[in-house]
């Protein structure tokens, strides 16, 4: 792919992503959901173009949503997660074994998590986590526990979104788009 080509789809795809950020302030309910459909956008620009490509757009995307971001919370998610994730699963897919895969997966995600509360409560002071981690222990247990299967579940549709991606969509739109 040329080089007017891969800058005009990393410009479209990180001006798509903003757009969902921003949507985030219209609609509070979707704060999860719209840094994942920002973070599977990315997708794209690994498998047209490269992960390389793929991580720049999100570093640009992270920092503007941070900066102008209605909703800091998704804000974090897709600068914790969210968004680099879905780049960084291909690499992580080409661990021969399925069981230290997920071990590996689920390691990231959770200090990932860690990392992002972390970063909620210090940096960008929101003290509704503050309060989540002062509840009972049972209660932050379950609710680890929850995350960690919505990330299986999360991940096993991200596999299904690539692959729809790649033998479906691709082929009927995007080769057609960009002239392959």
């Amino acid at each position: 792919m040329k080089s007017v080509k891969k800058i005009a789809l990393g410009g479209m795809i990180a001006a798509l992503c903003i757009v969902l950020m921003m949507l985030t302030g219209l609609l509070p309910m979707a704060e999860f959901a719209l840094p994942a459909l920002a973070g599977v956008l990315l997708i794209m620009l690994v498998v047209e173009i490269s992960p390389k490509w793929a991580f720049l757009v999100y570093i640009a995307v992270a920092i503007l949503s941070l900066l102008l971001a209605p909703s800091k919370d998704s804000a974090v998610f897709f600068t914790a997660f969210l968004g680099w994730y879905p780049i960084a699963k291909s690499k992580l897919e080409n661990i021969r074994k399925p069981a230290l895969e997920w071990m590996w997966k689920i390691l990231i995600f959770n200090f990932s998590i860690g990392m992002g509360l972390v970063a909620a409560i210090y940096l960008f002071r929101l003290n509704d986590y503050v309060e989540i981690l002062q509840d009972s222990v049972w209660l932050l247990a379950l609710g680890w526990l929850f995350l960690n299967v919505v990330f299986v579940i999360y991940d096993i549709a991200l596999t299904r979104l690539i692959t729809a991606y790649i033998k479906w969509f691709r082929p009927k739109y995007i080769q057609k788009i960009l002239g392959k």
